[in-house]
Order: C-alpha cells, then sequence, then structure tokens
C-alpha cells in the first residue's frame, strides 16, 4: 500500500448548492484517500450545502455571508480572509497541502505561501467585479499557488499566470447522479417542462426566463433559485410572475427537476457574466435534454461535444421562444401572445 501524502486543507469561502462547491465536492471526495487527514474550512449561512457532512472530512467553519448592503458585505468578506489567514497560519504545516477553491480565499493563499506549503488553486471564475478585486486576486494567486487548475480552455486563456503550474480539469458529475439519470433516460419517460437552475441575480437572466415564460403560457416553466425561500418570494412578490411559471429556493436534490424537463435553459448575461463551465448544463446533458446555452465562455466547450442543444443571447427572447416553440411542437404556442422585450 501506498504511503499517503501529509493532510490536505481543502478551503471554499461559500458552501451552498451551487455549482463551485458541488464540484469541489467531487475533488475531494476523488483525492481524500490520498491523504493521512482531511481538513475544510468554509462558511454555510444557509445551514447546509454541497460540502456539508462528507464522510472522514474535519470541518473547521467560518463566518461568512453575502449582504446585499455594499459596506457589509466587503466587511465581512475581509473578516472572513482575516479568519482563514490566521486559523491556517496556526494550523497547517510546511509538508501539507492547502486546496483553494476559486480565487476569493486569498487568505488561505497568502497563509499557505507563508508557511512553505504546496497551495493549489481551482479557478472557475472570470466575471469578478469590481475590476480592483480581481486584480488584487490575481495578484495573491500569481503569488502564493503553486498549482493552478481551470475549469474549462475559456478560464484558462483569460489569464496569463507565469509562476505556478497551470492544467484544465474539466468539472464531473457525481458518478451516482450519471446514474440516476441513466436510469430515468432507459424509462422512455418524456418531461414536458422548460427548467432553468441558477442564482437569483439579474445577471442570471431571471427577468428574461419570466419574460420568456409570459409569451409562452402553454408551457411549463420551473425556476431554481440557490436562495432562501423567503428571499426567493419576496423576488417573486417584485416581479410579474406568469400562472405557467413556479419557482422554487434551493434544493439539495434536483433530479426530480431534470426528470420532469424537455429543455434546460442558461441564460446569463455574456456582457455581464460569462459562465466558465456551467454545472447545470453538464447535469442536463447526462439527461439528454435539449439545452439553450449563452453563445460564450465555457458552455461553449460542452455544446462542441453534445448535439442537442444550441447557443442563443439570453437577451434574445424572441430567439429563445421560437426555439422552445420548435421543441415543443405538439403543443401549440398562444397566437395572441405578444413579446415584450426587456431593455
Amino acid at each position: 500500500m501506498a504511503q499517503r501524502l501529509e493532510r490536505l486543507h481543502a478551503v471554499h469561502l461559500l458552501n451552498d448548492f451551487s455549482g463551485s462547491p458541488l464540484v469541489f465536492r467531487e475533488a475531494l471526495l476523488a483525492i481524500k484517500p490520498e491523504y493521512s487527514k482531511l481538513f475544510l474550512y468554509c462558511a454555510t449561512p444557509s445551514g447546509n450545502g454541497f460540502l456539508s457532512n462528507l464522510p472522514e472530512v474535519i470541518e473547521r467553519p467560518l463566518f461568512y455571508r453575502w449582504s446585499p448592503n455594499i459596506v457589509v458585505t466587503p466587511l465581512l468578506f475581509l473578516i472572513a480572509q482575516l479568519s482563514l489567514l490566521f486559523k491556517l497560519l496556526y494550523h497547517v504545516r510546511k509538508s501539507d497541502t492547502v486546496y483553494v477553491n476559486t480565487l476569493l480565499p486569498f487568505g488561505a493563499l497568502l497563509a499557505g505561501k507563508l508557511k512553505g506549503a504546496k497551495v493549489i488553486l481551482h479557478v472557475h471564475e472570470v466575471s469578478l467585479k469590481p475590476k480592483l478585486l480581481k486584480s488584487v486576486l490575481v495578484w495573491f494567486a500569481e503569488f502564493c499557488a503553486t498549482e493552478v487548475i481551470f475549469v474549462s480552455n475559456y478560464v484558462s486563456e483569460q489569464y496569463r499566470f507565469r509562476k505556478p503550474i497551470t492544467r484544465v480539469v474539466f468539472n464531473r458529475l457525481p458518478a451516482e447522479f450519471v446514474k440516476r439519470a441513466e436510469k430515468h433516460i432507459a424509462s422512455s419517460v418524456v418531461g414536458n417542462t422548460v427548467l432553468m437552475l441558477c442564482s437569483l441575480k439579474p445577471y442570471k437572466g431571471i427577468l428574461e426566463f419570466l419574460e420568456i415564460a409570459s409569451v409562452l403560457p402553454n408551457l411549463k416553466f420551473e425556476l431554481v433559485l440557490n436562495s432562501s425561500e423567503q428571499e426567493v418570494n419576496k423576488w417573486a412578490s417584485a416581479n410579474s410572475v406568469s400562472s405557467n411559471c413556479n419557482l422554487f429556493s434551493s434544493q439539495s436534490n434536483t433530479h426530480p427537476f431534470y426528470q420532469r424537463a424537455r429543455v434546460v435553459l442558461n441564460l446569463s448575461r455574456p456582457d455581464e457574466w460569462v459562465e466558465t463551465f456551467g454545472m447545470t448544463i453538464l447535469e442536463a446533458m447526462s439527461y439528454n435534454l435539449f439545452v439553450i446555452v449563452p453563445p460564450a465562455g465555457g458552455p461553449l466547450e460542452l455544446l462542441d461535444q453534445y448535439s442537442k442543444g444550441v447557443a442563443l443571447n439570453g437577451r434574445n427572447t424572441e430567439a429563445i421562444a421560437e426555439a422552445l416553440q420548435s421543441q415543443f411542437a405538439t403543443i401549440p404556442l398562444n397566437q395572441g401572445a405578444k413579446f415584450q422585450f426587456l431593455e
């Protein structure tokens, strides 16, 4: 039996049910047997997420949460970085490895560098704002990381790191997820809804989704938002949601949604947020569903290997509605519906 490496300190800032913690979870489960111990540093303000309750992982909780207040959020972010810095300076040995997910936990990068440990950085994001923050985070990555893993060729091309070793490793789905998808495909059950799963952010195309649902009243739409039920209800009350569109809060089990779906959308606005990979697209593909993706970024690399999909700008609601009508050809479009374009 090969001797196991020293301890691994894994760091992810915000644990929830979004794509980056899911990817990190699968990576940690794959490499965990190689290390004598695995410590996980992350904040879980909702009480649960993809990184919660991992087997044989020692959790070291952080305090961090996102706030709509433009003063509070940066303050909480800096406090979280200081907490990471001091926690890891205390716990990390030179023989350990520090594995940091996303550019955001720069305090962990710095701690690993100062302790002389191996520092691995997993980069998912490109559209970081403000630009000053992105520049600072990229500097820390360049200065501190021993190795950088990119989730797509697109992400790799956006950075020009000189010092760290860099490589591209595409995200993968849990084997259990793929198995359940294949079982559903074998059942020959055809879904009847249009599905989108994303964060409750305007740049994710959530208003465009509502717009498309309103002009296709004979189709069923489901929007799963990575937020609490209270936050989703508050947003719904401030927007016009048609009767054929159902909204859902964060879900730990998304299989029922994919099993009901015929088409899965990703409407992220390329001019505001470029998708670097798109886990929901990969999940939809595992269910053999038709996908509509943005015409930029990592999703195009997935679409190159998949025949059931098209790349369309989410702002072009008319073109997307026509594509949906084509996929649901057996369900007539209400001829009285009028397109209303978002500004």
